[in-house]
């Protein structure tokens, strides 16, 4: 069970690249900041799992906790 998120509702993130690059993020998305919209219930492989949104993209993102790194 999940004890505590990384990352707080209104937190800005950066994502970072997957080590095992079995997540491919773009440059572009790599340089653009993220807000933490949502921290969805439950968890994957011991993570939390959040919702990010840039002010440049139209579309939420899903993303992994260890893709997120504070910006």
């Amino acid at each position: 069970m999940l004890d505590q998120a990384r990352f707080s509702l209104g937190d800005r993130v950066k994502l970072v690249a997957d080590e095992r690059q079995m997540i491919r993020i773009h440059p572009n998305q790599m340089a653009l900041t993220y807000e933490i919209i949502r921290i969805v219930p439950g968890e994957r492989d011991g993570e939390a799992i959040y919702h990010i949104k840039s002010d440049r993209e139209p579309h939420m993102r899903a993303v992994d906790e260890k893709h997120l790194a504070q910006a």
